[in-house]
Formats: C-alpha cells, structure tokens, sequence
C-alpha cells in the first residue's frame, strides 16, 4: 500500500491522496482574481510528501497519471486536445513552463507589457553572456529600487540578435509617452495624428510608452487590456515557437511575485463543477476556472 510519513507517523493513502486541487490566485491586495478547481473519479492528487513504496504498479499508474494531468491542463488552456502520445522532453518541459507562466499572471502581478531590444552599437546582440549581464543588472536594479516585478521571454530575431518581452508592474518602471498609439490589425505603433487622420476611436486607441531609463536600446511599453487569459498565451506564444531555451531558460522572472494557494480536499465527482471533462482510462477528470475578475 502507498503510503508516506507525516510527522513521524505512516499515512495511508486514502489519507495523504485527494480526489480535488484547487488553485486560488490572489494578487498583492489580498483580491481573490480566479479559482482553478480540477476534480478527478480517483484520489490522484498529492501534496507532495514522501512516499514509502518502491516502483510498483500503483505507483507507476499514479505517475502516469500526474502526466496525463498534466497534459490537459496545458491543452486546456493553451493548445487543441489532441491524444495523449510519448511527450518529446522539450515539448514536456515548454508545456510546464507555460504552465507556470499562467500560475503567475492570474495572480494579478503584472499589468504592462514591455519589449526591450538592444543597439548592436553598443553591445554584440548574438553574445548570450553579454546581452543577460546588462539586462539582469538593470531589471535587479529595479526590483531592489523600485519593486520591479517581472516575467519575460528572450526571442532571437532572424539573424540571431536577442531582444526580450516582459509583463511587469508599470509603476516600477519609468515611462515617457512615445506619442504613438497601438492599434489592434496594426502591426507597429501609429502616430496619434495619423490615428486622428483614420477616425480610429479613442477607445481602440492604446498608449506607447518608453522606458525612460533604458539606455542600451529601444523600448517600448504598452498597459495590458483585454481577458487575462489572452495575455498568459500571448507570452506563451514565444515559448511554442522557440526552437530552444535562450541561456537555459524558457522564461525569466523576479521580484516579489505572488503565487497561487494550492488547497486539496474530497469532492463528489458528479456534482464538481467543469468546463470539460477527459477520460484518461485510468480515470476521469473534470476543470473549471473560474475568474472573479478577467479584465485587465
């Protein structure tokens, strides 16, 4: 029987495994944002104590299922169900990173999102090493200074110059109005009187910023809008078609940043609530996210 120590004592399984997680994503000010609650017909969930078991046939049934969670959770929220195969590991490990990625934005720790890029006359854009040194040294000096919080992907361009993509907290960052406009079908930031010149509304209209303080390149800052889900596969995008990790890392992340509160327990399958459900053949699972505020 599976089973692990908790204070010195053995618990069986039926008392360290649950059959429902629940993730609460709650912001700096303590707001409840969402509420993730997945439910399956088996007790598949653990809150990661030690097991006492060897490699036997439960246990391997149990870890295949954690993968197959896994799974849909990502299919849910970023990709088209698709049958469940042998995961190529780069695949594996996009699919948690995305995962993480979306933990931290529905905590509400960001709400403008940035793009730095680098003058190759003042720094050799395709050197890794030199590029992260400049980047890690201003974004530490702001999370020290100002209380900088940030997320962020690095992309290659073409020919091979690295530029980043960031969520931050826009009050932590100093902003200059760029006067242009970014406008949704446009590809590049317009100026305001060439959006004046087209009629464009001023509610389709959204501000430009420059990071004032960013010295070895372009910038530009724009406030997050729309569903917050939106924003989780706008960045996970770079992720889905990166063809390897940029220094090791599919993202990059600092400052104080909350994270979601996992929470287990026992609920009744047939009444859980969902916005769908999946038969793993060992067991089926049902999901439900549940935003209290979506918006950005």
């Amino acid at each position: 029987m599976l089973s692990k120590y908790l204070n010195g004592h053995i618990l069986t399984t039926d008392q360290c495994r649950f059959n429902q997680r629940k993730k609460l994503y709650i912001n700096q000010q303590g707001e409840l944002l969402a509420v993730e609650v997945m439910t399956s017909t088996s007790k598949c969930f653990s809150d990661g104590g030690n097991e006492l078991s060897d490699m036997s046939v439960k246990r391997k049934r149990h870890q295949d299922n954690q993968k197959l969670i896994e799974q849909m959770h990502y299919e849910l929220y970023n990709e088209p169900v698709q049958p469940v195969v042998k995961e190529n590991p780069i695949e594996r490990s996009k699919r948690r990173a995305k995962k993480q990625i979306k933990d931290l934005i529905l905590c509400g720790n960001f709400d403008t999102f940035v793009t730095l890029t680098l003058d190759g006359e003042k720094i050799d854009r395709q050197d890794y090493g030199a590029v992260i040194k400049k980047v890690n040294a201003y974004l530490n000096n702001r999370v020290k200074r100002d209380g900088l919080r940030y997320l962020g992907v690095a992309e290659r361009h073409k020919k091979g110059g690295i530029h980043f993509h960031f969520l931050v907290n826009g009050s932590a960052l100093k902003l200059a109005d760029s006067g242009t406009v970014s406008v949704q079908g446009k590809k590049r930031p317009i100026k305001i009187a060439t959006a004046d010149r087209q009629n464009i509304p001023l509610e389709q209209r959204h501000t430009v910023y420059n990071v004032a303080d960013w010295s070895l390149g372009f910038s530009t800052a724009i406030a997050c809008y729309g569903d917050v889900m939106s924003v989780s596969a706008y960045v996970c995008k770079y992720i889905t078609k990166a063809d390897e990790k940029i220094g090791g890392r599919w993202y990059y992340s600092g400052g104080k940043l909350c994270k979601p509160v996992v929470q287990y327990g026992n609920a009744d399958y047939t009444t859980a609530p969902q916005d769908w459900e999946y038969d793993t053949g060992y067991n089926k699972l049902k999901c439900r996210l549940e935003q209290t505020k979506c918006d950005l």
